[in-house]
Protein backbone atom coordinates (compact mmCIF):
# COMPACT_ATOMS: atom_id res chain seq x y z
CA UNK A 1 0.00 0.00 0.00
CA UNK A 2 1.00 3.65 -0.89
CA UNK A 3 1.00 5.97 1.82
CA UNK A 4 -1.65 9.31 0.99
CA UNK A 5 -0.34 12.20 -0.59
CA UNK A 6 -1.65 15.11 -2.86
CA UNK A 7 -0.60 14.71 -6.68
CA UNK A 8 -0.35 17.86 -8.94
CA UNK A 9 0.31 17.86 -12.80
CA UNK A 10 1.27 21.09 -14.07
CA UNK A 11 1.38 21.21 -17.99
CA UNK A 12 4.60 23.66 -18.29
CA UNK A 13 7.89 24.18 -16.60
CA UNK A 14 7.06 27.37 -14.94
CA UNK A 15 3.87 25.47 -12.99
CA UNK A 16 6.06 22.99 -12.05
CA UNK A 17 8.45 25.12 -10.36
CA UNK A 18 5.62 26.99 -9.01
CA UNK A 19 3.97 24.24 -7.44
CA UNK A 20 7.53 23.05 -5.50
CA UNK A 21 7.84 26.75 -4.73
CA UNK A 22 4.72 26.80 -2.57
CA UNK A 23 3.72 22.91 -1.37
CA UNK A 24 5.46 21.44 1.19
CA UNK A 25 7.13 18.09 1.47
CA UNK A 26 7.14 18.15 -2.02
CA UNK A 27 8.89 14.91 -4.24
CA UNK A 28 8.57 15.15 -8.17
CA UNK A 29 7.93 12.27 -10.28
CA UNK A 30 8.49 11.34 -13.90
CA UNK A 31 8.09 7.80 -14.50
CA UNK A 32 8.26 6.82 -11.07
CA UNK A 33 10.12 3.53 -11.22
CA UNK A 34 12.14 5.02 -8.13
CA UNK A 35 10.12 7.15 -6.06
CA UNK A 36 7.07 5.01 -6.14
CA UNK A 37 9.09 1.99 -4.72
CA UNK A 38 10.55 4.04 -2.13
CA UNK A 39 7.59 4.87 -1.25
CA UNK A 40 5.90 1.30 -1.04
CA UNK A 41 9.06 0.52 1.46
CA UNK A 42 7.81 3.19 3.72
CA UNK A 43 8.87 6.50 2.46
CA UNK A 44 6.27 9.27 2.24
CA UNK A 45 5.81 12.91 1.30
CA UNK A 46 2.61 15.09 1.06
CA UNK A 47 3.05 15.83 -2.35
CA UNK A 48 3.80 14.77 -5.47
CA UNK A 49 4.58 16.85 -8.57
CA UNK A 50 4.12 14.61 -11.33
CA UNK A 51 6.35 16.24 -14.63
CA UNK A 52 5.81 13.98 -17.38
CA UNK A 53 3.57 16.17 -19.08
CA UNK A 54 5.91 19.31 -19.31
CA UNK A 55 6.46 19.61 -22.92
CA UNK A 56 9.78 21.54 -22.20
CA UNK A 57 11.30 18.29 -20.02
CA UNK A 58 10.65 16.11 -22.85
CA UNK A 59 13.21 17.95 -25.96
CA UNK A 60 15.97 16.44 -27.06
CA UNK A 61 18.27 18.57 -29.25
CA UNK A 62 21.41 18.91 -31.04
CA UNK A 63 23.36 21.96 -31.49
CA UNK A 64 27.01 22.73 -32.24
CA UNK A 65 28.31 19.23 -31.21
CA UNK A 66 26.60 19.65 -27.95
CA UNK A 67 23.41 17.52 -27.05
CA UNK A 68 20.81 18.79 -24.93
CA UNK A 69 18.91 15.63 -23.21
CA UNK A 70 15.18 16.94 -21.27
CA UNK A 71 15.21 15.12 -18.17
CA UNK A 72 11.89 13.63 -18.80
CA UNK A 73 13.54 11.86 -21.92
CA UNK A 74 13.11 7.89 -21.15
CA UNK A 75 16.17 5.64 -21.46
CA UNK A 76 13.79 3.89 -24.53
CA UNK A 77 13.67 7.26 -26.47
CA UNK A 78 17.65 7.60 -25.41
CA UNK A 79 18.57 4.20 -26.80
CA UNK A 80 16.64 4.57 -30.01
CA UNK A 81 17.65 8.31 -31.06
CA UNK A 82 19.77 8.00 -34.10
CA UNK A 83 21.88 10.87 -33.38
CA UNK A 84 22.61 9.52 -30.33
CA UNK A 85 23.53 6.77 -31.19
CA UNK A 86 26.23 8.60 -33.69
CA UNK A 87 27.58 11.02 -31.13
CA UNK A 88 27.00 8.84 -27.81
CA UNK A 89 26.68 5.58 -28.61
CA UNK A 90 27.62 5.05 -24.91
CA UNK A 91 24.94 6.31 -23.59
CA UNK A 92 22.49 4.94 -26.38
CA UNK A 93 24.08 1.25 -25.58
CA UNK A 94 23.65 1.71 -21.42
CA UNK A 95 20.14 2.89 -21.63
CA UNK A 96 19.24 0.23 -23.96
CA UNK A 97 19.95 -2.23 -20.96
CA UNK A 98 18.34 -0.64 -18.26
CA UNK A 99 15.80 -2.91 -16.32
CA UNK A 100 12.97 -4.26 -18.91
CA UNK A 101 11.06 -2.69 -21.71
CA UNK A 102 8.52 -1.52 -19.30
CA UNK A 103 11.11 0.57 -17.45
CA UNK A 104 12.50 1.66 -20.45
CA UNK A 105 9.52 2.96 -21.35
CA UNK A 106 8.26 4.77 -17.98
CA UNK A 107 11.88 5.44 -16.36
CA UNK A 108 13.59 8.89 -17.27
CA UNK A 109 16.95 9.92 -17.53
CA UNK A 110 16.31 12.58 -15.21
CA UNK A 111 15.05 10.01 -12.09
CA UNK A 112 17.90 7.81 -13.31
CA UNK A 113 20.21 10.48 -12.38
CA UNK A 114 18.47 12.33 -8.93
CA UNK A 115 17.89 8.94 -7.50
CA UNK A 116 21.81 8.44 -7.53
CA UNK A 117 22.09 4.31 -7.29
CA UNK A 118 25.57 3.05 -7.98
CA UNK A 119 24.93 0.19 -10.22
CA UNK A 120 22.87 3.52 -12.55
CA UNK A 121 23.40 2.37 -15.92
CA UNK A 122 23.65 5.61 -17.27
CA UNK A 123 25.86 7.28 -15.00
CA UNK A 124 29.50 6.26 -16.52
CA UNK A 125 28.19 6.93 -20.21
CA UNK A 126 27.13 10.64 -18.93
CA UNK A 127 30.85 11.13 -16.74
CA UNK A 128 32.40 10.45 -20.21
CA UNK A 129 30.77 12.76 -21.87
CA UNK A 130 31.66 15.23 -19.54
CA UNK A 131 27.76 15.72 -18.32
CA UNK A 132 26.38 19.32 -17.38
CA UNK A 133 23.32 19.40 -15.42
CA UNK A 134 20.81 22.23 -15.70
CA UNK A 135 19.06 22.84 -12.29
CA UNK A 136 16.17 25.06 -11.86
CA UNK A 137 14.00 26.31 -9.47
CA UNK A 138 11.55 29.47 -9.14
CA UNK A 139 14.77 31.76 -7.89
CA UNK A 140 16.60 30.78 -11.02
CA UNK A 141 18.78 28.16 -12.41
CA UNK A 142 22.29 27.38 -11.96
CA UNK A 143 24.26 24.48 -13.80
CA UNK A 144 26.43 21.99 -11.96
CA UNK A 145 29.06 19.00 -13.68
CA UNK A 146 27.48 15.43 -12.80
CA UNK A 147 30.92 14.34 -11.23
CA UNK A 148 29.93 17.53 -8.33
CA UNK A 149 26.01 16.21 -8.50
CA UNK A 150 26.67 12.96 -7.03
CA UNK A 151 27.83 13.34 -3.49
CA UNK A 152 27.40 9.72 -2.09
CA UNK A 153 25.15 6.27 -3.00
CA UNK A 154 21.73 7.86 -3.69
CA UNK A 155 22.51 11.04 -2.33
CA UNK A 156 22.64 14.66 -4.39
CA UNK A 157 23.45 18.49 -4.68
CA UNK A 158 19.56 18.66 -5.27
CA UNK A 159 18.34 21.66 -3.19
CA UNK A 160 14.48 21.34 -1.75
CA UNK A 161 12.24 23.25 -4.41
CA UNK A 162 14.53 22.78 -7.24
CA UNK A 163 14.53 20.92 -10.08
CA UNK A 164 16.46 19.25 -12.76
CA UNK A 165 15.41 20.41 -16.07
CA UNK A 166 18.17 18.83 -18.90
CA UNK A 167 20.97 17.30 -19.34
CA UNK A 168 23.82 18.73 -21.71
CA UNK A 169 26.58 16.29 -23.39
CA UNK A 170 29.51 16.64 -25.50
CA UNK A 171 29.08 14.54 -28.50
CA UNK A 172 32.32 12.63 -29.44
CA UNK A 173 32.71 11.96 -33.02
CA UNK A 174 35.75 10.18 -33.96
CA UNK A 175 36.11 8.23 -30.53
CA UNK A 176 35.24 4.84 -30.99
CA UNK A 177 32.58 4.06 -27.71
CA UNK A 178 31.08 1.49 -25.82
CA UNK A 179 29.76 0.23 -22.70
CA UNK A 180 29.75 -3.12 -21.15
CA UNK A 181 28.28 -4.39 -18.11
CA UNK A 182 27.94 -7.71 -15.39
CA UNK A 183 24.73 -8.62 -14.00
CA UNK A 184 22.98 -11.90 -12.58
CA UNK A 185 20.78 -11.75 -15.70
CA UNK A 186 21.01 -10.33 -19.59
CA UNK A 187 18.33 -8.46 -18.57
CA UNK A 188 16.15 -7.19 -16.20
CA UNK A 189 18.63 -6.74 -13.41
CA UNK A 190 21.05 -4.00 -12.18
CA UNK A 191 24.71 -3.86 -13.55
CA UNK A 192 26.80 -5.56 -10.72
CA UNK A 193 29.92 -3.85 -12.62
CA UNK A 194 29.81 -1.80 -15.41
CA UNK A 195 32.49 0.48 -18.10
CA UNK A 196 32.15 3.14 -20.12
CA UNK A 197 34.56 4.25 -22.72
CA UNK A 198 35.12 6.87 -24.99
CA UNK A 199 38.45 6.25 -26.91
CA UNK A 200 40.41 8.27 -29.91
CA UNK A 201 43.23 6.54 -31.60
CA UNK A 202 45.66 6.95 -34.38
CA UNK A 203 48.51 5.13 -35.61
CA UNK A 204 48.24 2.44 -32.98
CA UNK A 205 48.85 5.09 -30.42
CA UNK A 206 46.08 6.25 -27.57
CA UNK A 207 45.34 10.01 -28.50
CA UNK A 208 42.34 10.61 -25.73
CA UNK A 209 40.85 7.81 -23.88
CA UNK A 210 37.81 8.31 -20.90
CA UNK A 211 36.61 5.65 -19.00
CA UNK A 212 34.43 5.25 -16.57
CA UNK A 213 33.34 2.36 -14.46
CA UNK A 214 30.38 1.81 -12.21
CA UNK A 215 28.74 -0.54 -9.85
CA UNK A 216 31.79 -1.57 -7.94
CA UNK A 217 32.26 1.69 -5.24
CA UNK A 218 30.37 4.14 -3.55
CA UNK A 219 29.86 6.00 -6.75
CA UNK A 220 30.66 5.84 -10.42
CA UNK A 221 33.70 7.73 -11.33
CA UNK A 222 36.54 8.43 -13.82
CA UNK A 223 39.50 6.91 -13.22
CA UNK A 224 41.67 9.76 -14.14
CA UNK A 225 45.25 8.47 -13.96
CA UNK A 226 45.00 6.12 -16.06
CA UNK A 227 43.12 8.17 -18.86
CA UNK A 228 46.33 10.54 -18.47
CA UNK A 229 48.55 7.55 -18.67
CA UNK A 230 47.24 6.27 -21.79
CA UNK A 231 47.76 9.44 -23.70
CA UNK A 232 49.98 9.08 -26.82
CA UNK A 233 51.03 5.48 -25.68
CA UNK A 234 51.39 2.97 -28.05
CA UNK A 235 48.49 0.11 -27.92
CA UNK A 236 50.18 -2.78 -26.75
CA UNK A 237 49.53 -5.53 -24.16
CA UNK A 238 51.99 -4.42 -21.57
CA UNK A 239 50.62 -0.70 -21.93
CA UNK A 240 46.94 -1.88 -21.67
CA UNK A 241 48.10 -4.48 -18.58
CA UNK A 242 49.50 -1.35 -17.14
CA UNK A 243 46.85 0.44 -17.69
CA UNK A 244 44.34 -2.21 -16.42
CA UNK A 245 46.21 -2.32 -12.98
CA UNK A 246 45.87 1.57 -12.20
CA UNK A 247 42.49 0.96 -12.77
CA UNK A 248 42.14 -1.65 -9.73
CA UNK A 249 44.39 0.04 -7.71
CA UNK A 250 41.73 3.18 -8.10
CA UNK A 251 39.11 1.10 -7.24
CA UNK A 252 40.76 0.03 -3.77
CA UNK A 253 41.72 2.70 -3.07
CA UNK A 254 38.30 4.39 -3.30
CA UNK A 255 36.27 1.38 -1.78
CA UNK A 256 39.07 -0.80 0.22
CA UNK A 257 39.84 -4.48 -0.46
CA UNK A 258 36.10 -5.80 -0.10
CA UNK A 259 35.52 -9.35 -0.04
CA UNK A 260 33.70 -9.23 -2.96
CA UNK A 261 36.70 -7.91 -4.74
CA UNK A 262 37.82 -11.37 -4.97
CA UNK A 263 35.12 -12.38 -8.05
CA UNK A 264 34.44 -8.54 -8.79
CA UNK A 265 38.12 -7.31 -9.87
CA UNK A 266 38.72 -9.93 -12.17
CA UNK A 267 35.34 -9.19 -14.10
CA UNK A 268 36.37 -5.42 -13.55
CA UNK A 269 40.21 -5.93 -15.28
CA UNK A 270 38.40 -8.05 -18.10
CA UNK A 271 36.18 -5.60 -18.86
CA UNK A 272 38.52 -2.92 -19.12
CA UNK A 273 40.92 -4.46 -21.03
CA UNK A 274 38.47 -5.31 -23.69
CA UNK A 275 37.55 -2.10 -24.05
CA UNK A 276 41.08 -0.85 -24.33
CA UNK A 277 41.92 -3.44 -26.56
CA UNK A 278 38.79 -2.76 -28.83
Amino acid sequence: MLPDFASVNPETKREALAFLDSLDDARVIAGGTDLLVDMKRGESCGNVVDIMNVKELKRLSVNDGKIIIGSTVTHAAISKTVILNDMAQSLSVACGWVGSPQIRNMGTIGGNLVNASPAADSIPPLLIHDAILSIESKDGMREEALEDFIIAPYETSLRPRELLASVCIKGLPGYREGYRRAAKRAAWAISRLSVAWAISEDDDHFVDVRLAIGSCTPMPFRPRDVEEFLKGREKNDPVIREAVEIVAEEIRRISGDRPSFVYKMPVVKDLVQKALRG
